[in-house]
């Protein structure tokens, strides 16, 4: 994913406005009056752009992992993440948005993590397997039995069940991403414990109740 600006048209169209109108009422083919109509439209422009700046957008671009089979995995787990944000937009419920807002941002972390280190791929393979796929199959069931309306007790007790379902599959979302950096986690800690070694070998030490307190501003 990438971020993309895309620039409004309206400064544009107003520039070209200012043009028109300076046209209708100034002998435009004067060269004085191009140049004063020239500045006149580079100001409309400067000052329609401050009001109407654009809008960003997030871009996906093609996964490059280094491995094509990953790479595919990432294409199709994006695709699924996409089906998510689509569900989000068209269900109004704001528990249900809640939990896919979870989902699709652990998601989306998980695959950038995959795409940089393509060798990670076995770690989430319950989450591409199955997880995800799933997630994506209850939420289009669910949206269809939005769609019938029908406040019948079988249709009712089915999307309360998977409004139940979401909050687990977002919890194993969460998990999964936070599987990926247990290894990360492990080195940090020993770069710390070696740290606080050699600090204590050179005579610097703090207890670590003291350290408690210098952060909570206790004495």
């Amino acid at each position: 994913m990438k971020t993309v600006k895309i620039k409004s048209a309206i400064p544009l169209y107003l520039s070209a406005l200012t043009w028109i109108l300076f046209g209708l009422f100034a002998p435009i083919y004067e060269l004085i009056y191009i140049v004063i109509a020239a500045c006149v439209s580079l100001a409309v422009y400067m000052v329609a752009s401050v009001f109407f700046p654009g809008r960003t957008v997030e871009v996906e671009t093609a996964p490059d992992s280094g491995d094509e089979q990953v790479n595919r995995q990432i294409a199709e787990g994006r695709a699924a993440l996409r089906s998510l944000r689509e569900a989000d937009e068209a269900i109004a419920d704001e528990a249900v948005s809640a939990r896919l807002k979870r989902m699709t941002e652990a998601g989306a972390k998980i695959f950038d993590a995959l795409e940089k280190e393509a060798a990670r791929a076995a770690e989430v393979r319950r989450f591409m397997n199955y997880y995800l796929p799933t997630a994506d199959k209850l939420l289009k069931q669910y949206r269809d039995l939005l769609k019938t309306g029908s406040q019948g007790e079988n249709i009712q007790g089915a999307m309360r069940s998977i409004e139940n379902s979401l909050e687990l599959i977002a919890t194993a979302f969460e998990k999964q991403l936070d599987s990926l950096y247990r290894h990360e986690a492990m080195d940090i800690q020993t770069d710390i414990d070696v740290l606080e070694t050699m600090l204590a070998a050179d005579g610097i030490r703090v207890d670590s109740k003291q350290k408690d307190k210098e952060e909570t501003g206790n004495v």
